[in-house]
């Protein structure tokens, strides 16, 4: 059996050396787990967890939000005088990083034989100044 902190720090890893964050475009924000530092600007990428089941086969659910600011409208014109516009470019580059490294083979990562990820589906949520891509992942593991 492993623990809901244990299961975020196997994404955590897994991620922290992944195309996501080696990309020459990659979030310009922290990889955190939990929680992001307040008032962050950045394009901060959080694993939270829904918890665990305690069956031999144990599953749960983890999310991976990444933020992005919203479209400054003092830098594209045609947008209106409002900061609420999300900037759907970054959002999608960021969604299809993340998607291309959650995928693995036939939609299902695997890692050490042990432990799997799936992403369940995704989407884009309003937060104050900027939108987050959230992914719902089922993780599973026989450990």
């Amino acid at each position: 059996m492993i623990t809901d902190s244990e299961a975020v720090d196997i994404l955590y890893l897994y991620l922290k050396g992944s195309e996501l964050f080696t990309d020459a475009k990659k979030p310009n924000g922290r990889l955190c787990k939990g929680d992001r530092i307040e008032d962050s600007k950045l394009e901060d990428v959080v694993i939270n967890s829904l918890g665990l089941n305690r069956n031999p086969v144990q599953s749960g659910y983890l999310y991976l939000n990444i933020y992005v600011k919203n479209l400054d409208p003092l830098k594209v014109p045609d947008i209106g005088n409002g900061k609420n516009m999300r900037d759907s470019a970054r959002i999608k580059y960021l969604s299809r990083l993340a998607q291309n490294v959650l995928e693995g083979d036939n939609g299902e990562l695997w890692l050490n034989q042990d432990v799997c990820f799936e992403v369940e589906y995704d989407t884009v949520e309003e937060d104050g100044d900027m939108h987050y891509a959230s992914f719902k992942i089922e993780f599973t593991t026989i450990r």
